[in-house]
């Protein structure tokens, strides 16, 4: 079948059958497991995952492609014509561990992170393929130029591993960048944050600006310049956010707040 690739949607369908297997093999499938994927295409990962005799559902919302997906799957597999942003995440998941294994649009890449993370007990495992910017930044160290908001939330509640590197010419049509492929797996013994709205705008400020100091970007965030001048402050604020590891970032947020 001749298919026109949809810019909007962010189109780019995977044909390398080595990188297939290496993605579903890197999500450690057992017979019924419960599989979710996001943006199936033409089906190529698709098929790879049910190889594995597992109970898959498979979420896209291009109309076109519904048909395709219905006529290769309808008795195979559950098949969602519906934006995964914009579904009941609490009614589809219930209580059930659900692995996501998919080769994800890049432009819901974060939007889809922040759901993931909302309902982290879900979820047993997580292999996904991301604009390669994108998965270095949720694998990231503080230090690195990636470390920001996005780490921080992402790691909170998973342990994150960069898998491999996905060149453009794997895919038809070829992106503009390289993907990357990455692991998520539930984080147990997560550290306690006792107000984690008041946790998470800190982390906010404090990168609004990576070019500024801490206390500069607190300040901006209309934290009393009297705290932030306080000798017991137990971090230094003349630091930059990208600096500070999630302990530390505990560590001020429970001195000030």
């Amino acid at each position: 079948m001749t298919y026109k690739h949809k810019k909007r949607f962010g189109q780019h369908f995977l044909h390398d059958s080595e990188v297939l297997d290496n993605i579903v093999e890197s999500a450690d499938l057992k017979e019924n497991d419960i599989v979710w994927e996001i943006g199936p295409g033409m089906g190529a990962l698709t098929d790879k995952l049910l190889e594995k005799k597992v109970n898959l559902t498979i979420f896209e919302i291009d109309n076109d492609l519904i048909p395709v997906l219905n006529k290769k799957y309808s008795n195979k597999c559950n098949i969602i014509h519906q934006d995964i942003l914009k579904i009941n995440w609490k009614e589809r998941l219930k209580d059930n561990k659900v692995k996501i294994v998919s080769n994800l649009p890049y432009q819901i890449s974060s939007p889809l992170l922040y759901k993931v993370t909302e309902n982290y007990s879900s979820f047993d495992m997580i292999v996904l393929m991301l604009q390669k910017e994108v998965a270095k930044r949720l694998c990231a160290n503080p230090g690195k130029k990636d470390y920001g908001v996005l780490t921080l939330k992402t790691q909170y509640f998973f342990n994150t591993e960069f898998l491999f590197v996905v060149t453009p010419d794997k895919f038809t049509p070829s992106p503009a960048v390289s993907s990357g492929v990455i692991k998520m797996t539930p984080r147990e013994n997560k550290n306690l944050i006792y107000n984690k709205e008041s946790f998470w705008n800190l982390i906010e400020a404090a990168f609004r600006n990576r070019r500024k100091t801490l206390r500069n970007n607190l300040i901006a965030h209309s934290i009393s310049t009297d705290t932030l001048d306080s000798t017991l402050c137990p971090i230094n604020l003349s630091r930059r956010g990208e600096t500070l590891s999630e302990e530390e970032f505990i560590t001020l947020h429970d001195f000030i707040y």
